[in-house]
């Protein structure tokens, strides 16, 4: 079975639970990884908005706070497309940036909790770093929503077993 080293650093305050709920999200994401990678590694910052705001504008050109930011490190992941660390033999899949505020306010809006909202949002950064993109067609969209789902119920029934 994988496993993904989660390397969780935040800038604002995040809670014991949050912090939790974020780890168990990276167990259930491991399921998701290719057969050939044992290990996977990914770092996951959570900041406040002036620091995404500055993320956004330097990496996609967009002048204003987003939820969640992927940086992956290989090219495509779910294609089979990627390399293990020669000596550890672990994937390394990159970075995901989540703005806690825009997390806070989703989740108000959506009537969840932060966490359920940080767990989606991780989900949905995740599935970038394997590749998915709901940018590029309304099939893709409709792809990645899937596993979003997926992923999200198996985290209920994980979270349920604790």
């Amino acid at each position: 079975m994988s496993k993904i080293s989660l390397t969780l650093t935040h800038s604002v305050a995040l809670g014991p639970k949050a912090r939790r709920w974020l780890a168990l999200a990276a167990a259930v994401a491991a399921r998701e990884l290719p057969r050939a990678a044992r290990t996977a590694a990914l770092s996951l910052t959570v900041c406040g908005d002036a620091r995404m705001r500055r993320l956004n504008r330097e990496f996609r050109k967009k002048d204003r706070t987003t939820d969640v930011l992927s940086f992956p490190l290989q090219a495509e992941v779910r294609a089979g497309d990627f390399d293990l660390g020669p000596a550890s033999g672990e994937l390394l899949l990159g970075d995901l940036v989540i703005s806690l505020p825009k997390a806070r306010q989703q989740a108000q809006e959506f009537g969840i909790s932060l966490e359920e909202e940080l767990v989606h949002l991780f989900f949905h950064g995740f599935l970038h770093l394997l590749g998915y993109d709901h940018e590029i067609s309304a099939v893709e969209a409709t792809l990645m929503e899937k596993h979003e789902k997926k992923l999200l119920a198996a985290f209920a029934r994980r979270r349920a077993s604790c």
